[in-house]
């Protein structure tokens, strides 16, 4: 397989995978709801569930097929020469994904660390170390993101210290 295939595999489960974790997460947005009706002391309407789940699931679904899209694409593009190695730009395309995925799975985890901030006045050792965590783990997402070049570059740099 050539690297084109790799990668328009890995993107099409990735596809894959985003569909099924929009499915799996659907009743922690409802279980967020909830919750947010408890701590304001008032209904939400019925109509704001339906509407929050709809945009939620439109936009997963719009983002898994423009994934799966972008799988076909490399596919067309791909070369018939046999070649192992990674090029830079699928180094970097890996890095980035991997940043998005730190980015994402630290957004949805901001809100729950924040909860602890209008409830009590003091702030204790483990909520402040959780929300630094979370912190940390959205920068080096956005890092990996904005500057793949940057990693690629030093993981050449590893490589071939370790090589020496």
């Amino acid at each position: 397989m050539i690297t084109q295939q790799i990668t328009a595999v890995a993107l099409k489960l990735i596809a894959i995978w985003l569909v099924l974790q929009m499915f799996l997460n659907i009743p922690s947005l409802v279980m967020l709801f909830t919750n947010l009706e408890q701590y304001q002391q008032k209904a939400i309407p019925a109509v704001i569930y339906f509407w929050m789940i709809t945009c939620f699931l439109v936009i997963g679904l719009v983002a898994a097929y423009l994934v799966f899209k972008t799988a076909a694409s490399v596919l067309t593009t791909a070369k018939t020469e046999t070649t192992l190695a990674l090029g830079e730009d699928s180094q970097k395309v890996l890095f980035q994904f991997a940043g998005i995925y730190f980015v994402v799975r630290s957004l949805a985890q901001l809100p729950a660390s924040l909860a602890f901030i209008p409830v009590t006045p003091a702030l204790d050792m483990a909520s402040i170390l959780g929300l630094t965590g979370i912190v940390v783990q959205l920068i080096a997402g956005l890092w990996l993101v904005i500057y793949p070049g940057f990693w690629l570059r030093l993981c050449q740099k590893l490589r071939h210290t370790s090589q020496h």
